[in-house]
């Protein structure tokens, strides 16, 4: 039922954005955090599996990175920002209209809070923000991800104008469903220090890890990396002129620094927070009832809520340098007959505790998007597995070995992120599975940087048990999805791939993946939000249907945190830092 009616409450917005010029919020409108009450003091300490590879979001994929870049250039460094149902709300933009010309462009103009300045006290104007739309995210010699969601249904990337100082207008040549969430959510650069490195080639080049310790980031967020000791933590301060007040006039945050503590694993993790090494805990499935039996004893806030928005998917290399290889990765028949073989009920019951559920699509059941209905499903079979084989040509030795029909044996590395034991429990629970089929599996987990670095910018890699972060918004995944995107992983298209590694000469893509292509490309036009939903079912239809990523489980959403802090109604979309800026400990 709450899924229908957010569905409702978007097409209610179709209908008034469909006028002339719609005010999408004005000065009436409170940002989030204008209401809280708390004390100054103290700060939080949050646990992380693996350290930063960058500082700059530019070319950061993997969120042991962009979550310590959150901390200096989101949380109230955008124009606009979501709350924890994804609601949109003002933020450093006061007031924002929509208009549709009769030449058919869309043009969004943003009026920009007065006084803001940056971390360095250089003051933020409309000049940064036209920086960062034209000479940033726009620029064709900075490809990024950003690029691949902010594109319209032709390719073409909006462009920015000054109005004056405090105001601002983003020109897109034809209707962008998204253009105020995704154009107002944009992290800002600050054009005194980035413009130089634009002019002079090096902008991928800058706010290396070493900036931290160099004192160089500069923000619009509420904290600023200061210092990083590799393999223990990351520690953020203050920001000094963050522009955010709170109901008594009080600036914001009220915390004094925040701390990523960097953990080997999960059962270190669980552990630090027993101890109270560290303050907030994502608790994992499996230590969810001990957590919560303890939570009185300790004073602990403790919950549950659904599935999460992210995906957990097992992916093969279909451009790997060995022929044969890759022409079992790329059969589909191959792919199905994993699927079949994955038993999910064996992972939710021994890994989750129960506390999950599985997945069969790419769109999370939170999502106004998702449609059951379009999926099709791979309940655990080895029958069907096995016949799923031989219709894709693999038959079995004397000895039960799974062979192609050149005789190659079938096998393959299996790697994740070590530390990681879920995701490591699920790699065995597939290894194990797919012997019974006569497939050798090595298992091999590796360090989660150096797994992100190789299966982004080598052909290093076979197959690899890893996830996506995922959102309400299916377009956000443009990246993915699209046959040029940047993490377009398991087949990069010769021209995107980060590191060129691809040789033309064996790229292939499939029709249903241009399909796809076109899906992501051309929704994005249409103001239907009905349109949308169907494109985005049929979307669900072909993933589920050819298994580009094989989806395995997702945990509930669990959290667990000190009685003391102050934290406001954790979410899977919010998580327990949505309200960062104005977390603040009772005692």
């Amino acid at each position: 039922m709450k899924r229908f009616l957010f569905i409702a409450v978007l097409l209610s917005a179709v209908v008034l954005f469909a006028a002339e010029k719609y005010v999408w919020f004005d000065e009436n409108t409170p940002y989030l955090g204008s209401d809280a009450t708390g004390k100054y003091g103290g700060g939080i300490v949050v646990a992380t599996l693996s350290g930063p590879r960058t500082m700059n979001y530019i070319v950061a994929k993997e969120t042991s990175s962009t979550d310590v870049i959150a901390l200096f250039m989101g949380y109230g460094g955008t124009l606009v920002e979501l709350d924890n149902y994804a609601r949109l709300h003002p933020c450093i933009a006061k007031r924002c209209e929509v208009e549709l010309t009769d030449e058919g462009k869309m043009i969004v103009t943003f009026w920009l809070r007065e006084g803001i300045r940056w971390s360095d006290g250089h003051p933020f104007t409309a000049d940064d923000f036209v920086f960062t739309v034209n000479d940033v995210y726009c620029n064709p010699d900075i490809p990024s991800s950003t690029q691949d969601v902010i594109k319209d249904s032709q390719g073409r990337l909006p462009r920015a104008e000054k109005i004056d100082d405090y105001t601002v207008r983003v020109i897109y040549e034809e209707p962008f469903r998204l253009a105020v969430r995704y154009i107002g959510g944009l992290y800002i650069w600050p054009k005194h220090i980035a413009e130089q490195w634009v002019k002079d080639g090096t902008f991928r080049e800058k706010w290396t890890v070493e900036a931290i310790n160099n004192k160089e980031l500069v923000g619009l967020g509420p904290f600023i990396p200061v210092e990083y000791v590799p393999d223990q933590y990351i520690r953020a301060v203050r920001n000094p002129y963050y522009w955010k007040k709170d109901a008594k006039g009080n600036q914001l945050p009220y915390l004094d620094e925040f701390v990523f503590k960097i953990l080997p694993d999960l059962n270190a993790i669980k552990l630090a927070f027993e101890n109270g090494e560290i303050d907030i805990y994502g608790v994992t499935a499996q230590f969810y009832p001990e957590i919560k039996a303890k939570a009185k004893e300790k004073n602990w806030v403790v919950g549950t809520g659904g599935p999460t928005y992210g995906t957990t998917f097992i992916t093969f290399n279909w451009n790997h340098n060995d022929p044969v290889k890759r022409s079992w990765f790329r059969n589909e028949y191959f792919r199905k007959a994993v699927a079949y073989a994955m038993d999910k009920e064996a992972m939710i019951d021994t890994l989750l505790a129960g506390l999950g559920v599985a997945q069969w699509g790419p769109v999370s059941v939170l999502s106004p998007f998702y449609n059951e209905d379009a999926l099709r499903k791979y309940p655990y079979d080895l029958d069907y597995a096995r016949m799923m084989l031989q219709l894709g040509g693999f038959s079995w030795d004397k000895d039960g070995n799974l062979i192609d029909a050149q005789g190659n044996k079938v096998e393959f590395i299996l790697s994740t992120n070590a530390g990681n034991i879920v995701r490591e429990g699920m790699c065995n629970i597939i290894r194990d599975e797919l012997a019974k089929l006569g497939i050798k599996v090595t298992f091999v987990p590796l360090d989660f940087n150096l797994l992100v670095n190789k299966m982004l910018n080598t052909t290093d890699w076979e197959a690899i048990v890893i996830g996506l972060t995922g959102s309400d918004e299916p377009q956000g995944g443009r990246n993915v999805w699209a046959q040029k995107g940047t993490l377009h992983f398991w087949n990069f298209h010769p021209d995107a791939a980060p590191g060129k590694q691809i040789k033309p000469e064996i790229y292939e893509a499939p029709d249903w993946e241009l399909e796809i292509d076109r899906i992501f490309a051309e929704n994005v036009k249409i103001l239907d939000q009905k349109k949308v939903y169907e494109l985005f079912s049929r979307f669900q239809e072909l993933v589920s249907e050819h298994l580009p990523l094989i989806y395995t489980v997702q945990q509930l959403y669990l959290y667990a945190h000190k009685a003391d802090l102050n934290i406001i109604e954790p979410t899977a979309f919010g998580g327990m830092l949505w309200t960062l800026p104005w977390i603040y400990w009772k005692k």
